[in-house]
């Protein structure tokens, strides 16, 4: 993992403890590519890392519990502040992409990002992104959020589909379009030849059973 410290404020003094700062905090960050971070407020007094007490990460800030020692030798449970910036390897689009359109990774390029400052969660696993599609249209060159794609769903609008109907000895099967869409499990509408509308639960990405 590449770290890049940045202390704009000076460099704690730590007493009684190996554990410094960019210990810490490479142990409590270990998820991002790097981190800077800056100290928000300096404190005189000599500083212990409290491991017993949790780390805390809210958005561009850190919160590392620590023990002051004062010039008359008490101890005193405190906070350091610091304003971090978190780098990860993000989807980036690479030209402009339809709501409802299905993804494929050959629409994106891996880039190095800043993610503290995004107002999206970004989508840091890419293996599958085949799965999903966009919920909206996407620009060129946006990095990709959780909130602008969505699962394709086992039958979308329009698919041509079985339905089944089964009651006691009846068996019925026969074709129809799918006027909403859904997963397995899901009641979606669906269309007859005839034009008759019913409710069905979708089975599979091709068969739905009536139920209404």
């Amino acid at each position: 993992m590449i770290l890049t410290l940045k202390i704009l404020l000076g460099i704690l003094l730590f007493s009684g403890s190996n554990d410094t700062i960019e210990i810490y905090l490479k142990k409590h960050l270990s998820n991002y590519k790097k981190y800077e971070y800056v100290i928000t407020k300096r404190s005189n007094d000599k500083i212990i890392l409290d491991n017993e007490r949790e780390f805390k990460l809210e958005k561009n800030y850190a919160y590392v519990p620590v023990n002051f020692i004062t010039q008359n030798g008490a101890t005193k449970q405190g906070i350091i502040t610091l304003k971090v910036k978190l780098f990860q390897d993000v989807l980036v689009s690479s030209r402009n992409i339809s709501k409802d359109e299905e993804l494929n990774l050959g629409d994106f390029i891996v880039e190095e990002k800043e993610i503290t400052s995004l107002r999206t969660e970004p989508i840091l696993d890419f293996k599958n992104i085949n799965k999903f599609r966009a919920r909206i249209n996407i620009s060129s060159e946006s990095v990709i959020g959780k909130n602008m794609i969505e699962v394709i769903p086992d039958i979308k609008i329009g698919d041509n589909i079985n339905a089944v109907y089964n009651k006691g000895i009846i068996h019925i099967s026969f074709n129809a379009v799918a006027r909403s869409e859904g997963m397995v499990g899901d009641i979606i509408k669906i269309k007859t030849d005839d034009k008759k509308i019913f409710k069905a639960e979708i089975l599979n990405f091709n068969t739905v059973k009536i139920v209404e």
